[in-house]
């Protein structure tokens, strides 16, 4: 082959190489959790788990008891508490939850309940046994409407499901103090 015919093979692999970096997605993307979206019941199901959003509350603080002692906790932002029904399919599992607020920021479950009754952190669930769990984040509140919660097998959710619930209409309403009871 001819000079002339080498760099014509060379560009030609460059430019396809160039247009598959810039289209394909990346790595990131590849190995995210396959989305699926809830019904308009709030019935959801993954490959592991089944789940049903019962509802939404929200509060400025939430309270309950540890060890026979209570605990209070506040917030500058708002606790947003998603009441959950969870069933594993397969085997025990444990789910985690986000929140993607409205301007596109993820959420994670708030690590200041510690010791809460039913909170969805500490939670496992097992085959065909519904258990009830909460899942509380705290977010300003313009996150909560246009916002969605995610939920995921605990772990690696690489090439598993994640359950997307429909966008809150409408603010739940407000508690100024909020108990968390087993």
């Amino acid at each position: 082959m001819s000079h002339a015919g080498n760099l014509v093979v060379f560009v030609l692999g460059g430019a396809m190489l160039g247009t598959m970096m810039n289209t394909l997605p990346g790595y990131d993307a590849s190995l995210q959790p396959f989305v699926v979206h809830a019904d308009e019941n709030g019935f959801g199901q993954g490959r592991s788990f089944t789940a049903e959003l019962r509802g939404f509350r929200s509060s400025d603080a939430i309270s309950y008891t540890r060890y026979g002692k209570d605990i209070v906790r506040d917030t500058s932002a708002i606790f947003l508490v998603a009441e959950l029904s969870i069933s594993a399919r397969r085997g025990s599992q444990q789910v985690e939850a986000i929140w993607l607020g409205a301007t596109g920021r993820q959420y994670k479950e708030s690590t200041r309940l510690d010791g809460a009754p039913r909170i969805l952190a500490s939670a496992r669930f097992e085959p065909l046994l519904n258990g009830r769990s909460l899942a509380v984040f705290e977010l300003p509140e313009d996150e909560i409407v246009g916002g969605r919660l995610v939920l995921m097998a605990r772990g690696s959710a690489v090439l598993d499901s994640a359950v997307h619930f429909a966008e809150p209409t409408t603010l739940p309403e407000r508690q100024a103090m909020l108990r968390l009871e087993p």
